[in-house]
């Protein structure tokens, strides 16, 4: 049975999600302030009709105030919330509203309910970072088999978790701490929020990394994670460390990075050839995904040294988007007229000079000075070892 103070903690919260004062709550049904506080608290009953007001006022039906095992609000479980600043909070409870209206309308509308999500979780979490990532890969790989996905997600991510029945929110708040979260609750059921505007990360690997919480973490009700202290740097915790090598397999798995490549990272590598910055930009087009991303991906399968990413920098973005994809072009944005594997010919052949600066020009369709600058700038990476 449903407590007066378990009541009046629903009433509080619904209340304050509502942007109502006790006041403003009080003089809807007549009362005086302390009354509401008092019901509030648990220290005074509420009749059937002050219910059914408080609920109108509040945006809810009134059976929503007496349901057992719901919980007043999907936050309550979230571990980690009292780190983020009101602000944060605050927007936070605007998601939980919006995922409470999602299964509003989709009730009302008479919707089939999604197929329930796998549960791939355990009672206990992994023992080390290298089972989690293990964890992490294997999963990445039987959810691709299981949705019968080819490629690379990217961009579709968020067509396929909505697809999935997942409430899915992504705002654009670039001084927003939070970079993601996920809950799994019965008033909101599976969802995920994602920062589009998160200091440059990638969004379909942020809300790939909160699906693959979904999956293995949802007893845990739903977790909030920030911002990496350094851009790059993975998170430490083990489940944050499986989540995030899952996002990273599922939408850029390594058979399909394989087949973009000209030659096999492995044998190149035996071979005493490495991928670089030619091989990034190529890449980095066709995946329509940060070059950070990438080559941190490229690292974690090992088809690249470490220490490589250090001298990658060296090279300035704009420096990329200026000398191969053209002035005035946006990221993520960049049309080319030839397909992916010609490009990658060509650029090798311009690595191993047997393209001459005219070559390069008729083939790619650039004058004489636009030739010229790409193939410096091509030497240039080849003495920076970036090639």
């Amino acid at each position: 049975m449903l407590t007066k103070v378990e009541l009046g903690q629903r009433l509080r919260r619904s209340r304050e999600s509502a942007g109502l004062s006790q006041k403003e709550a009080a003089a809807e049904l007549g009362l005086p302030r302390p009354a509401i506080s008092q019901i509030e608290a648990g220290k005074r009953g509420v009749d059937a009709l002050e219910l059914m007001r408080l609920a109108q006022l509040y945006g809810k039906p009134a059976s929503w105030f007496l349901e057992l095992g719901t919980g007043a609000n999907p936050l309550d479980d979230v571990t980690n919330l009292e780190t983020f600043s009101k602000a944060d909070q605050d927007m936070l409870s605007g998601f939980v509203r919006f995922c409470e209206a999602y299964g509003w309308i989709e009730a009302l509308l008479e919707l089939s309910p999604a197929s329930p999500l796998p549960d791939y979780g355990t009672p206990v979490d992994p023992e080390g970072e290298g089972e989690a990532i293990r964890q992490g890969e294997a999963v990445a790989e039987a959810e691709r088999r299981r949705l019968g996905l080819g490629g690379i997600c990217g961009e579709g991510v968020e067509s396929l978790l909505d697809r999935l029945g997942i409430r899915l929110s992504t705002r654009y708040l670039p001084t927003c701490p939070v970079r993601g979260a996920f809950l799994f609750h019965p008033r909101v059921g599976a969802a995920i929020f994602g920062n589009s505007g998160c200091r440059g990360e990638w969004l379909p690997l942020i809300l790939a990394e909160e699906f693959g919480h979904l999956l293995f973490d949802r007893r845990l009700g739903g977790a909030i994670h920030g911002v990496f202290p350094e851009k790059g740097n993975p998170p430490q915790d083990l489940r944050s460390i499986r989540a995030h090598r899952f996002a990273f397999a599922f939408v850029l798995p390594a058979p399909e990075l394989r087949r973009i490549l000209l030659f096999d990272p492995e044998a190149r590598i035996e071979a005493g050839h490495r991928l670089g910055v030619p091989d990034l930009l190529l890449s980095r087009w066709m995946f329509r995904c940060p070059a950070e991303v990438l080559w941190e991906r490229w690292e974690q399968l090992g088809w690249v040294r470490p220490g490589q990413r250090e001298r990658l920098g060296s090279v300035p973005p704009a420096d990329w988007s200026r000398r191969y994809e053209g002035r005035g072009r946006k990221e993520g944005k960049v049309e080319h007229p030839y397909p992916g594997r010609f490009l990658r010919l060509v650029l090798e052949g311009c690595k191993k000079g047997q393209v001459s600066r005219e070559q390069l020009g008729t083939l790619l369709g650039l004058d004489r000075i636009e030739a010229g600058r790409l193939m410096s700038w091509l030497d240039k990476c080849a003495r920076s070892d970036l090639c």
